[in-house]
């Protein structure tokens, strides 16, 4: 009988080893069977990389978009077989046929060339020559440019004239309907005052029912400190007496960038004061005068220091006007 259970033990115990075996070298296939498809999409006239295209993976449906290199990864791919599809604004669609057969968990790669789509809406500056883009550079009286829309296909196209830009004050109406071979006149016109310091670039899309073409606008503006000057204090009448209670001042120049807050600092102490001594804030922006009425404020002889100030740029930078002063004369 003791035999007997010591075979069994021993089966048992065999049998175990081999279930738990088969177990691991099933979990071990399935680690295997996780591959990965990779690639670059790059443009067939030039080479170069194409950034932000979609690749999508078939059968799966799963999508990606390709890294400023070109590059693009499917990972965790189990066996079986691929294709892919590829597709960017402004060019054709590639719908590649090439079969990617991922098998015992390997990384596959495929490179593929997408085409842009031929243009029929070119531009060309008055001397019939193409660009690209129109720079308005920095002159600051210097705020209208004309640029051609020319039909290079072979069909009729209908235009459309599509910009988002608060400093493109005006583009000029393109006619409905331009003919094959025909030059279309486009004025654009900018308003100087709404540019930020430095290079300011935009676009203007044209679209049509036979392609459709960017155009880039560019424009420079130099950095102007904003200005403010403090005025003497006055009454609750606007006058200049011993009962002064209404600080004043003017903005002179709004700056580039434009000045975003203003107020007065005021002091008895401190001859030269700043918003560490006493700040406070006038709502408003813009060119023109502006005042701030105390109250409660003024309950000595003693003399007080004021001067106006106004905030401009991403880090709160501040510009000060001069500084006046007034006392109370008992």
């Amino acid at each position: 009988m003791n035999i007997m259970k010591k075979h069994l033990i021993c089966l048992t115990a065999i049998s175990l080893f081999i279930f738990s075996f088969s177990g691991c070298k099933k979990d071990a296939d399935v680690t295997m069977k996780q591959g990965a498809i990779y690639g670059t999409v790059t443009d067939f006239a030039t080479g170069d990389p194409v950034y932000n295209a979609n690749v999508q993976l078939r059968p799966s449906g799963e999508t990606t978009l390709t890294g400023s290199d070109g590059m693009y990864e499917f990972p965790n791919i189990e066996d079986g077989d691929y294709t892919i599809v590829v597709s960017k604004a402004e060019y054709t669609d590639l719908i590649d046929d090439y079969v990617i057969r991922v098998k015992d968990g390997r990384r596959m790669r495929r490179d593929v060339q997408i085409e842009k789509m031929p243009t029929y809406i070119r531009f060309t500056d008055m001397q019939g020559r193409d660009i690209t883009e129109l720079d308005f550079g920095s002159n600051p009286s210097f705020d209208m440019l004309a640029f051609n829309i020319y039909n290079n296909g072979t069909v009729t196209i209908n235009c459309k004239v599509e910009y988002s830009c608060n400093w493109i004050k005006s583009v000029s109406e393109v006619p409905s309907a331009i003919k094959p071979g025909q030059n279309v006149l486009v004025t654009i016109k900018i308003d100087r005052s709404k540019l930020q310091a430095g290079e300011n670039v935009n676009y203007l899309y044209i679209t049509s029912n036979n392609g459709s073409n960017v155009i880039k606008i560019k424009a420079n503006a130099d950095a102007v400190l904003p200005s403010v000057i403090t005025l003497p204090a006055t009454d609750s009448e606007g006058k200049t007496t011993m009962f002064c209670n209404t600080f004043n001042a003017e903005v002179t120049i709004v700056g580039n960038p434009a000045y975003h807050t203003r107020g007065f600092c005021y002091s008895f102490s401190n001859p030269i004061p700043t918003i560490n001594d006493n700040k406070v804030e006038v709502p408003g922006t813009g060119l023109g005068k502006y005042s701030y009425t105390c109250s409660g404020l003024f309950l000595s002889t003693d003399k007080y220091y004021f001067r106006a100030w106004v905030m401009y740029g991403s880090n709160n930078q501040i510009q000060y006007g001069n500084v006046c002063s007034f006392a109370f004369d008992f």
